[in-house]
């Protein structure tokens, strides 16, 4: 039977071969890595091997120009930097080594930003995005031109130029368009190490939370990362716990786009907290991967579900307020006051938003919120990401 191996050794033990080099070289079968356990993440896969460990990702990638969305793939060598450098061949011979634990970062995606704070290595960010972090340390290093700003993924490809500038041990590339793809293929024939991310894509919040355990395995923070997620699944589970206890509550996710237009959410895993904290979103679809996970409604699809809402979750506060629908007037959840939105850990002045970066990484303080919104009762700890709309505030 043909063995599918690849090599690990150093530069000179290839060379060389024999002696004392030899006993360097470890010839390793490619399936007779062990699996590292991950329950939620659809995208990602772990293989522990002796001295290194393989990572497989992969996730449909959007054509934002309206094709087919198409499947993107990397492969990963994870090799400890004291160890020897590897030599790849047989069917991982095209994979991307990495030498860990990494100390110089770029990424162009918040969430993965976030990833590396909740660890403890924001100072490892060689470059970013841009100027909207909402970590004031991660915002102050680039405006003073200590961290480089390569672009933000959903904006444009990242800036090469930059990359190559700050040289990183790794860029974690968040690709959201098939578009970049060339870009990041440029960016590998340029020398650079990219990794690219799909934590974002995951369909369950807990899928994309369970990314941190590739963030551990980059940055030497393994059993940090281990930890984190076992605390954040296990607050998880109790909160659903206790709010399946509770008759479900009648609510909307919506807010006004302008004109006649609601954004309003429907499936995904933002749909997914709402059921989960006990609530009972009245204008729920049918699951399907290949939407969006919002859609946009006129007032007349609204009217006949808003009178039942107890709760709504009115979204960004700088969108368009409705104009003479009558919405607010029909909502119980207007008359009340049990609006939310979803701007508590923000700070406008520098157009920075935590709902687009921490919350990916702890979705245990993102359904605290939304079941204390739901069931105040159950919650006791303040609100994080979503605030309280004072009544009159939003007309």
């Amino acid at each position: 039977m043909q063995r599918r191996s690849f090599l690990l050794a150093s530069a000179a033990s290839a060379l060389a071969g024999c002696g004392d080099d030899a006993r360097q070289t470890a010839s390793v079968d490619e399936g007779g890595g062990v699996p590292i356990p991950l329950r939620h993440a659809r995208y990602l896969r772990l293989e522990r091997h002796e001295g290194f460990v393989v990572a497989r990702l992969r996730a449909p990638v959007a054509d934002q120009s309206g094709g087919q969305a198409q499947e993107q793939t990397a492969v990963l060598v994870l090799a400890p930097k004291d160890g020897p450098a590897p030599v790849l061949v047989g069917r991982l011979q095209d994979a991307t080594v990495i030498r860990t634990p990494v100390t110089r970062i770029a990424a162009n995606a918040s969430s993965d930003e976030a990833f590396l704070g909740q660890l403890g290595v924001k100072e490892r960010l060689a470059a970013v995005g841009g100027r909207v972090s909402y970590d004031d340390d991660v915002r102050r290093g680039v405006m003073e031109g200590r961290i480089g700003q390569i672009g933000y993924n959903w904006h444009a490809p990242p800036n090469l130029d930059v990359l190559l500038a700050v040289r990183p041990d790794v860029f974690l590339m968040r690709l959201s368009d098939l578009a970049h793809t060339p870009v990041l293929d440029r960016a590998r024939r340029l020398g650079l190490t990219v990794a690219p991310t799909f934590a974002e894509d995951e369909p369950t919040y807990l899928g994309r939370a369970e990314w941190i355990r590739l963030h551990g395995l980059l940055t030497g923070r393994e059993a940090e990362a281990d930890r984190l997620f076992e605390q954040i699944e296990a607050r998880v589970t109790a909160l659903k716990g206790a709010a399946s206890q509770r008759p479900p509550v009648p609510m909307v996710w919506a807010y006004p786009a302008g004109g006649d237009r609601w954004v309003v959410t429907v499936r995904g895993a933002e749909q997914a907290y709402l059921a989960d904290a006990g609530g009972r979103n009245l204008l729920l679809r049918p699951e399907d991967a290949r939407k969006w996970s919002s859609e946009t409604l006129a007032t007349e699809q609204m009217l006949p579900v808003v009178d039942q809402a107890q709760v709504w979750i009115v979204g960004d506060l700088h969108a368009a307020p409705p104009r003479g629908a009558g919405v607010e007037r029909a909502s119980p959840a207007f008359r009340t006051g049990r609006l939310f939105a979803n701007t508590g850990r923000s700070n406008p002045a520098a157009n920075a938003y935590d709902w687009y970066q921490t919350a990916f990484v702890r979705p245990d303080w993102v359904l605290a919120d939304f079941v204390k919104a739901l069931h105040p009762d159950l919650v006791s700890e303040p609100f994080r990401f979503l605030k309280p709309v004072a009544q009159g505030a939003y007309k």
